[in-house]
C-alpha cells in the first residue's frame, strides 16, 4: 500500500511508513512512522518502551517524546527535554544542530511531518487530530518557521499528512459545540451531514491550512488511508484499540550526523 510521498514496508517489529525526502531535504532528515505490529502492541503507547527497542538502531541517541495536549505548543528536539522528561506539547522543531530524536504518538489523529530548506535545512512533526486542526496546528508551525528563518519561503516547504481516520469513520453530533465550530472553519469540502452528526474529513482539511499558507500543492503528500477502517496496517483508538499508539520519528539522517 503506497502513496505519492511515502514508502510503506514491513520487518519484523512491524509496519512501517516512511516520508520520501525530496532532494534539498535527502541526507539531512528522515522521518518514520511505525505502525501496527509487534513493538508498538507491547510498548501499549509508552514511548520509553519503543525506544528501548529502537535506541540501538539510531546510535542511543536521546529521544523527546513530549505528553500530547490537543495543543498548539512547538518544543526543541533537545537532550534538555528528552526521556525521562515529558513536557507538553503537540509539535517538534528540528535543526541540523539538534541534540536529539523526535517523537509523537498516534491512533485515529493525524501526524504531520513539514520541512523545508532557507538558511539551514529545518523539520517540524506535529499531532493534528480534530482539536489540533480546529486551532490551525499546521499554521502555528509554518509561522515559527517563518519567523525562525529569514529566507523563509512557503513554497520551498513540504509537507507530509500520514495515516489518519477518514471522514467515513470520524463523525461529531450535530449538538457538540466543537463540530459547529468546525462547520464554521473547514472547508465545505472537508465535511458533510450525515443525520444527527457531521463526518469530518480532518487529513485533506490539513492539507488545505497548508495550502493557504503558501505552500505549492505539488508539495503536499496525503496517505490517504482510514486507520479506523485498515487495523491490519494500523491502530485506531474509535475502533477499540485502547492504549495502542503509531509512533513517529524524526531526526537527522545517518549521513547528516553520528546516527
Amino acid at each position: 500500500m503506497n502513496f505519492e510521498g511515502f514508502k510503506t514496508t514491513e520487518d519484523g517489529r512491524g509496519v512501517v511508513v516512511e516520508m520520501a525526502m525530496p532532494p534539498l531535504l535527502r541526507g539531512h532528515f528522515f522521518a518514520k512512522l511505525y505502525a501496527r505490529g509487534e513493538m508498538n502492541d507491547a510498548a501499549r503507547g509508552d514511548p520509553g518502551a519503543v525506544w528501548r527497542t529502537l535506541s540501538a538502531e539510531y546510535g542511543e541517541t536521546p529521544l523527546v517524546a513530549p505528553h500530547q495536549v490537543h495543543g498548539t505548543r512547538i518544543i526543541e528536539a533537545g537532550e534538555a527535554v528528552a526521556l525521562p522528561l515529558r513536557p507538553e506539547a503537540d509539535a517538534l522543531h528540528i535543526a541540523p544542530s539538534s541534540s536529539a530524536f523526535a517523537s509523537l504518538r498516534f491512533a485515529d489523529c493525524a501526524p504531520v511531518v513539514i520541512a523545508g530548506r532557507a538558511e539551514e535545512p529545518w523539520m517540524y512533526i506535529l499531532h493534528s487530530g480534530f482539536k489540533g486542526t480546529l486551532q490551525n496546528i499546521s499554521a502555528a508551525v509554518l509561522q515559527n518557521a517563518a519567523e525562525r528563518y529569514r529566507s523563509f519561503s512557503p513554497r520551498g516547504v513540504w509537507a507530509w499528512v500520514c495515516p489518519a481516520i477518514g471522514a467515513e469513520c470520524y463523525s461529531r453530533r450535530r449538538e457538540d459545540p466543537s463540530a459547529a465550530e468546525a462547520v464554521e472553519k473547514f472547508s465545505a469540502e472537508n465535511f458533510r451531514e450525515d443525520g444527527e452528526f457531521f463526518r469530518f474529513d480532518i487529513k485533506r482539511e490539513i492539507a488545505r491550512q497548508i495550502a493557504d499558507f503558501g505552500v505549492p500543492r505539488g508539495n503536499i503528500f496525503i496517505y490517504d488511508c482510514c486507520t479506523s477502517c485498515r487495523r491490519d496496517y494500523f491502530y485506531s483508538y474509535r475502533a477499540g484499540d485502547g492504549e495502542k499508539r503509531l509512533f513517529l520519528l524524526a531526526g537527522k539522517a545517518k549521513s547528516a550526523g553520528k546516527v
